[in-house]
């Protein structure tokens, strides 16, 4: 999967923060997506600033977006083999964020022929890049979820269908994966999550976590395939489109569950997304 790139500054209008002395560069690119499935991925923009550029600024920045993520990175540090790097939705800072990491990275090397080989977020977790023929690959610890009958019973209320089993991290801010009963998934067979409902207010109100719904379709470890949504009301997105940071808690209980240590995962989300990944020794290559 090729990224697209399509860059801000030869817009013949360009939004009024374009003026701000602190920016060098910016551009949007594209990840995710399949032409062949009709799934087309997300997107983000990218910021490369230089230093004095605040954090209220950023959000300022993000919020005039019209992408899911807007990434921001100093032009004092790209060069570098470790790059400090930030995430905003249009009303909130990210914690981790996969695929705009990876959007930032195939941005570097797409324009300047170089990328870092760590990105560093605010909380000091580390997203390790690696190049295969001049595509970026995102390297992310796995994060174990715990079944949780707690998480169960709390979102039972918040879907149309019910849920057979639910997994949390411990994290705080973490991850709840949701399964469901294996006759939703029969009724539904060919776009099961699409036909779930979600009440993103009770969510918002109820769970701490971000939810993942995800529904296995194929076992077979040669053609291994499920499909997932993800929510997160509470952190100022209700849906969102294609979500790379979730593959590191996806991955590891795929593997627990049925041995996968490979799968495509589609997103269905209203855009849809294809994510590839391999698991290994408790870390999750994603492309």
């Amino acid at each position: 999967m090729q990224a697209k790139v399509n860059t801000l500054c030869l817009a013949k209008r360009k939004p009024k923060w374009l003026t701000l002395r602190f920016i060098e560069f910016t551009s949007t690119e594209s990840i995710f997506y399949s032409s062949a499935n009709n799934l087309k991925g997300s997107s983000a923009l990218i910021v490369i600033y230089k230093n004095g550029l605040t954090s209220k600024t950023m959000q300022y920045i993000a919020s005039q977006s019209i992408h899911p993520a807007t990434v921001f990175l100093n032009h004092n540090e790209i060069t570098k083999l470790h790059c400090k790097i930030r995430w905003f939705n249009q009303t909130h800072e990210i914690k981790r964020c996969g695929h705009g990491t990876l959007a930032a990275a195939n941005f570097l090397i797409d324009h300047f022929g170089y990328c870092p080989d760590v990105f560093t977020s605010m909380s000091h977790e580390r997203f390790t890049i690696r190049v295969k023929k001049q595509r970026a690959q995102l390297l992310l610890k796995s994060i174990e979820p715990k079944k949780s009958e707690f998480a169960e019973s709390e979102l039972k209320s918040v879907f149309s269908s019910a849920i057979k089993v639910a997994y949390s991290t411990d994290d705080k801010n973490g991850y709840t994966v949701v399964l469901f009963n294996e006759e939703f998934n029969k009724e539904f067979e060919k776009d099961d999550l699409k036909s779930l409902h979600v009440d993103f207010k009770a969510l918002s109100k109820l769970h701490k976590n971000a939810v993942i719904a995800l529904s296995i379709k194929n076992k077979d470890k040669k053609n291994a395939i499920a499909h997932f949504r993800y929510f997160a009301p509470q952190f100022g997105v209700n849906e969102d489109s294609a979500t790379g940071s979730a593959v590191s808690v996806i991955a590891p209980l795929l593997f627990r569950l049925h041995g996968l240590n490979k799968a495509k995962l589609i997103q269905q989300s209203n855009n849809g997304a294809l994510l590839n990944y391999e698991f290994n020794n408790a870390q999750v290559v994603i492309y």
